[in-house]
């Protein structure tokens, strides 16, 4: 019997320790990310700080238009390992062309710990939501921050009419999912949502291979876009991301044809 005892102590203690190496190198992990470029977007921030308001809270940041008729809500996942700031630039763009921009603020800035993040960032927020109802909804991401979106929507789709067969259309509570140099690891592909993929030309670190099988997962309704020149890391603005290829165009030009793309396909 001691020899037991004796043996389930040391497998505890083995097990603490474990797990405390695993939290210290998660730490570690998630301590070094890549930090917005205040340069860049301050400038946009500048630029248009007569056409969008933004506020910021313990969750998240939001871009309201102020001169544009109101036409849809996009709540962006950031990256992995990104700051969410880093696509203030974007939002900013976003929100000029009458786009209502949440963009939530993740916890170690790793979307995939916080899939549902839309749900926190609107909740406590009730008369907004009331206003904002009407409206269509996009679930947005780049790059992780798009698988996240994915599987949020996954998790959430409804078969219509109330049926359980796979020839069941499934609906969901958003119309559609953008993604920036991502792509869906949920099964989308029988659901009425509408997908528009946008990546760089020059993106290096879009794992083309699964982008590619990933289209089996698409909905009918889907649309793909290819910036030429450009790169991964250029959807946000915090630098170049290691692994990236050399862009052709600058930062501040992919942002605006990214919002310029977004803006157009989600007008119609």
């Amino acid at each position: 019997m001691k020899k037991i005892k004796k043996f389930l102590k040391w497998i505890i203690i083995a097990l603490i320790f474990i797990a405390a190496v695993l939290i210290i190198a998660f730490k570690l992990y998630t301590s070094s990310y890549y930090r917005a470029d205040l340069s860049i977007t301050e400038n946009i921030q500048e630029l248009l700080r007569n056409d969008v308001h933004s506020y910021s809270t313990k969750d998240g940041a939001v871009f309201i238009p102020q001169k544009q008729e109101i036409k849809a809500v996009i709540v962006f996942y950031p990256g992995g390992k990104v700051e969410y700031t880093s696509y203030n630039g974007l939002m900013y763009e976003l929100a000029a062309r009458g786009y209502i921009c949440l963009l939530p603020r993740m916890p170690e800035n790793l979307a995939l710990l916080s899939t549902n993040a839309v749900d926190r960032i609107t909740s406590g927020y009730e008369e907004f939501n009331k206003e904002a109802e009407e409206l269509d909804w996009y679930l947005a991401g780049h790059s992780l921050g798009g698988v996240a979106a994915c599987v949020h929507l996954g998790k959430n789709l409804i078969p219509e009419e109330g049926g359980s067969s796979e020839d069941v259309t499934m609906s969901s509570e958003y119309s559609g999912i953008i993604l920036c140099a991502s792509y869906p690891t949920e099964d989308l592909s029988n659901s009425n949502l509408r997908l528009l993929s946008i990546y760089g030309s020059n993106d290096q670190v879009l794992d083309r291979e699964n982008y590619e099988k990933s289209k089996k997962y698409w909905p009918k309704d889907s649309e793909e876009h290819i910036i030429l020149g450009g790169i991964h890391s250029y959807f946000g603005s915090y630098g170049i991301q290691s692994g990236d290829g050399e862009p052709e165009i600058s930062n501040y030009n992919q942002i605006t044809q990214t919002a310029d793309i977004i803006a157009d396909w989600a007008s119609h």
